[in-house]
């Protein structure tokens, strides 16, 4: 017969009931374009900017004479009204290249909405704060929920 087991209060991360690890960058650009795909407000759009992913010689190239340049951000939204916002996710300890910092100067400075996060939770308020998404939408723990109604213009 077996004795039952014990919590200790100082062993394990779950046991001492505190937030999982940080996601990978990759994590974190999934969760937020599924949050974005399911939450974002009647007349916006938003895309993915493909630049970042490592490439053979021949295909880098190739995107670079078609016009790829260096520095943009992850994320790009277009609103009803003109609006443009863009968002750079990173990885807890990433930092931005000079590139970035070079395109981040330029985007601010001509008024465009934009962040740069390793944070869920920020990214999700800010798009929010935008415009982006429905207002009524809360995270809770790395997960939205929603409500039922949408916020007009």
């Amino acid at each position: 017969m077996t004795a039952a087991r014990q919590l200790h209060l100082f062993k394990s991360r779950r046991q001492r009931g505190q937030a999982p690890p940080a996601a990978s960058e990759y994590q974190l650009h999934c969760a937020v374009a599924d949050t974005v795909k399911r939450w974002i407000m009647p007349g916006w759009i938003f895309t993915h900017i493909a630049s970042g992913e490592k490439r053979d010689q021949v295909t880098a190239a190739r995107l670079k004479r078609m016009g790829v340049t260096a520095g943009f951000p992850d994320l790009v939204f277009f609103g009803p009204q003109g609006q443009v916002c863009f968002v750079e996710l990173k990885s807890r300890r990433g930092r931005l290249g000079e590139h970035q910092a070079d395109i981040v100067s330029h985007l601010v400075a001509a008024g465009h909405g934009y962040l740069c996060s390793s944070d869920y939770r920020d990214v999700v308020e800010t798009l929010k704060a935008w415009g982006v998404l429905k207002s009524g939408i809360h995270v809770q723990w790395g997960t939205v929920v929603g409500c039922s109604f949408q916020r007009g213009w």
